[in-house]
């Protein structure tokens, strides 16, 4: 079993930097037009070709070419690459020694990100042996849409628990996940798993890679710290680890309550920093990561910090525009091209979480503002590139939305509040240090305009920041679930405010700790300026020392008794979650289920393997969160109704799933009746199961009248699976 798993992790590893060499083109551009970028942007090379392949197959599928098996993800991918040798090439004629220069500028930042990489996914990888199980939450249904879209050569494919009808749900993420698994070639049982390393891994590296160049754009100092660099690299490299550890492994602040209220972990719960409101979820990455659900907010996360990536460039080369009056100008100048770029990727989020839509939107919105107020002859720049966004962003988008029905049923205002002291609680340590933060910039409001665009993206974060905490607590988007108003909207709109704060957060932090000999220069001690209380200079100079001694005797021990807190968590949470890490499983992520229910384990493993594309089936209808509806899940194949509320959800109704709650109830108690042969030929049904959960929903089920309704294709025990048509 290791064997096999440390083969795949070599193979996976593999695929994943031969989709990292495909960007090389892009990187070689960036290494020459965007100086700046002090790793030529290598760190999203993987989410980028990975990006690029699947809306290239999501575009040919929807238009009915059957593109979307292994063998034409596998056509595509080699078209790609030969593509891009041929671009790379041209980089390497266009300039004497290109590739030596290249490697001399950026070899130790790529060594670094490398490495950031392969410890993340050596991690995950090492940590998913102990608990590798495709079960619980809402693992059945984020592994379900993988198999749909594996199994669906054309687009839309059919959903899994909705016979009949397409995914009604923002599942691009899935998708472009599916299309490494037609990489990988691997069955899903293994994929899902490798699935969540190679998201946690690629989350880790794009934000080291983000912070590491927002740090090295933000100079108090300008140092000399290695020959031709005139930034501090290793504060930008603190600030990059600083970030993953906490966003990607730190909590909120109900770690630090609870041991302040407690005086131990000795009790502690890791999923209550997620429930600490009540009536609501505040979730953040780490408590994703322990759970492992490939859910859309977690395959939002690589998408949404390419975006904030491209929205940093973005502003930089807005600032560095020297005429902004002529069209015919300003198409040509990079960030032209660059809004398109942010257009296509806010089109993918549209398709994978919609609600980050919503907030990167709004994050460019304030930041087109604050740029307004530095500079006015902007605003035709701006104007642009909001067209340019709308434009992409309604193309790239296009097929999904002619397939979706709106879920959310409008915007209210919220009658729940939370008591101010569970806020701070939960984000007052984190937004002390960004307060703290946003003063220590402001003196660079005043600098030169290529030095604008980190202290502008940064006061718009911190803005946004606290928009998305403040949001649910005076308006709500509504949905079913009525006695928990505020849950969802609170919980898609802090998990990313949480991740803008980490990033904020590693910034100030590199700061203080390679930038602080010179206090008076960095820091805007007005708040707790009292020298104009003092005539003598000597005074003032003490006081001024009093102050700088004082940041660093108590402030400091206060930053690190809010890392520290904070990175307790996933020491504790991954410790629950996965037993104490005491007994090795192996990554198959279906081991359980062959376990606990082998009979039904081959029903469902001989429909993935027959049945190369989707067909309509029959199971017992469950509800959310059951074990129900798994052989749907896991083949692919699409059953007249699942997990019930879900669908209730996605279509907006109960109507829907109510009706055909009751046919696939008559299928069973009455399957040789004229309304269930008209139910199971409306819906096109191939194969009726008829196992544990089929008995269990059904204690008076017509076993006989089903077995007569076709030919019996597996039969273990009291097991079957019956062939209509």
């Amino acid at each position: 079993m290791l064997w096999h798993d440390l083969i795949l992790f070599a193979w996976i590893y593999f695929i994943l930097f031969l989709l990292q060499l495909m960007a090389l083109p892009v990187i070689f551009y960036f290494s020459k037009k965007i100086t700046y970028l002090k790793d030529a942007g290598w760190g999203f090379g993987r989410i980028f070709s990975a990006l690029l392949l699947a809306l290239l197959i999501w575009n040919l599928a929807f238009l009915r070419i059957p593109i979307n098996t292994n063998l034409g993800v596998s056509a595509i991918f080699f078209s790609l690459s030969l593509l891009s040798l041929f671009f790379a090439w041209h980089f390497f004629l266009s300039k004497q020694n290109f590739l030596k220069n290249f490697l001399k500028k950026f070899s130790r930042i790529i060594i670094i990100e490398e490495a950031v990489f392969l410890l993340s996914f050596i991690f995950l990888f090492i940590t998913r042996s102990f608990q590798p199980e495709i079960l619980g939450l809402e693992k059945f249904m984020d592994a379900g849409f993988i198999q749909a879209y594996l199994k669906a050569p054309v687009l839309p494919a059919a959903d899994i628990w909705f016979a009949g009808s397409s995914i009604n749900y923002y599942s691009f993420g899935q998708f472009y996940n599916s299309i490494l698994v037609h990489l990988w070639q691997i069955d899903l049982s293994y994929g899902y798993n490798f699935l969540l390393i190679s998201i946690f891994a690629l989350f880790c590296l794009e934000l080291f890679t983000i912070s590491f160049n927002l740090k090295a754009n933000l100079n108090f100092e300008k140092k000399m710290i290695f020959k031709n660099e005139n930034y501090n690299f290793r504060a930008a490299v603190f600030a990059g680890i600083l970030a993953i550890f906490l966003v990607a492994l730190g909590a909120n602040g109900h770690t630090i309550w609870w041991l302040v209220a407690h005086g131990n972990y000795g009790s502690y719960w890791y999923p209550d920093a997620t429930r600490f409101i009540e009536r609501t979820i505040h979730e953040f990455p780490a408590y994703s990561f322990v759970v492992c659900d490939l859910h859309a907010h977690v395959l939002s996360l690589p998408v949404s910090l390419l975006l904030l990536f491209t929205i940093f460039i973005w502003l930089k080369e807005l600032l560095n525009l020297q005429f902004f009056a002529k069209i015919t100008f300003l198409i040509k100048e990079k960030f032209f091209y660059l809004s398109m770029v942010m257009g296509t990727l806010f089109g993918v989020l549209v398709m994978t979480n919609t609600w980050d839509v919503l907030i990167y939107g709004s994050l460019v919105a304030v930041s087109s503002i604050l740029l307004l107020f530095k500079n006015k002859k902007l605003f035709l720049p701006l104007f642009l590139s909001a067209a340019n966004v709308f434009v992409f962003m309604a193309i790239f988008s296009a097929f999904w939305f002619l397939n979706f029905s709106a879920i959310s049923n409008g915007l209210a205002i919220a009658l729940e509040h939370t008591p101010l002291w569970q806020l701070l609680a939960l984000y007052g340590p984190h937004l002390f240090w960004a307060i703290l933060f946003i003063f220590m910039i402001r003196p660079l409001f005043s600098s030169k305009k290529e030095e604008l665009a980190v202290p502008i993206l940064s006061l718009a974060l911190f803005i946004m920041v606290i928009a998305l905490i403040v949001f649910p607590e005076f308006f709500y988007f509504k949905d079913i679930y009525t006695t928990y108003p505020r849950a969802n909207t609170m919980f898609k709109l802090v998990f990313q405010g949480f991740m803008l704060l980490g990033v904020l957060l590693s910034l100030f932090f590199s700061v203080v700790l390679f930038e602080s000999n010179k206090p008076k220069k960095i820091f805007s001690w007005r708040l707790i300026d009292f020298r104009h209380l003092f005539n003598n200079k000597k005074q003032k100079l003490f006081l001024l020392k009093i102050r700088a001694r004082s940041f660093l005797l108590l402030y400091l021990p206060i930053g690190c008794f809010l890392f520290f807190s904070t990175i307790v968590y996933p020491y504790l949470a991954y410790r629950s979650y996965y037993g104490n890490f005491k007994k090795y499983q192996g990554l198959d992520g279906l081991t359980w289920f062959m376990r606990k229910y082998p009979e039904d384990f081959i029903l469902m493993d001989y429909l993935k393997k027959t049945e190369k594309t989707q067909v309509n089936i029959v199971e017992a209808v469950g509800e959310s969160y059951t074990e129900f509806a798994r052989i749907s899940a896991f083949s692919g194949m699409s059953t007249i109704l699942g997990w019930r509320v879900h669908e209730w959800l996605w279509r907006a109704g109960w109507d829907q799933p109510a009706k055909r709650t009751g046919e696939v109830e008559e299928i069973y108690k009455h399957p040789t009746s004229k309304s269930s042969k008209a139910t199971l030929e409306k819906y096109q049904v191939k194969y009726i199961v008829l196992g544990d959960k089929e008995r269990e929903a059904y204690p008076k089920l017509d076993e006989d009248g089903l077995l007569s309704l076709g030919k019996i294709v597996v039969s273990r025990g009291n097991h079957y699976l019956i062939q209509i048509f």
